[in-house]
């Protein structure tokens, strides 16, 4: 309840920046962030510009636990790249699951996938997961600065855009897998 009324008096004075708002869904005391029997699923985080010159910006974790996740950008441009890494398996023929009622395939996208296993090897190398945090970090602020450029210069290279999402995807996963294989 205390994180619910900070984030109304915020609202109310009107300067929320979407770091705030990240910072907010990732608050575990709160119960924002949820952990345990319930567990946060994904997070999102969209700004949307009173001036229509400028794009609005999705931020997606795409992953459980917002605090051991990263927001990565996404705007909507024509010609947007496939979201492969971010999507579930499909079965190309039939679905396993209406031939076997028991099986249970894995549908876990491969960010999601990496992420799990990431965080496993973390929970039991205190040293690691901090690293993996800081490497985390300093990409989001890398992504939140090149967005607030966007924004501030209203400039919108879509060339680069179309495989940005896309792009920030490998980029965590490379820093999930460098702390599973380091």
């Amino acid at each position: 309840m205390h994180m619910y009324l900070m984030v109304l008096k915020i609202i109310s004075l009107g300067n929320i920046t979407f770091e705030t708002m990240m910072e907010i869904l990732r608050d575990k005391p709160s119960g924002i962030n949820m952990e345990g029997e319930f567990l946060t699923t994904a997070s999102m985080v969209s700004v949307l510009p009173q001036d229509s010159s400028l794009p609005c910006i999705h931020f997606f974790t795409g992953t459980p636990d917002p605090e051991r996740s990263i927001f990565k950008p996404f705007i909507f441009v024509p010609h947007i790249s496939q979201l492969l890494d971010t999507s579930s398996p499909t079965f190309e023929l039939e679905d396993p699951v209406k031939k076997k009622t028991h099986f249970k395939p894995d549908r876990r996208h491969p960010l999601y996938q990496k992420h799990q296993q990431a965080l496993e090897v973390g929970d039991h190398n205190k040293e690691k997961a901090k690293t993996m945090l800081d490497n985390m970090r300093k990409l989001e602020k890398e992504l939140l600065k090149k967005m607030e450029s966007i924004l501030q210069n209203k400039h919108l290279d879509v060339d680069e855009i179309v495989n940005l999402f896309p792009q920030c995807t490998k980029d965590e996963i490379r820093i999930y897998k460098s702390n599973i294989s380091s």
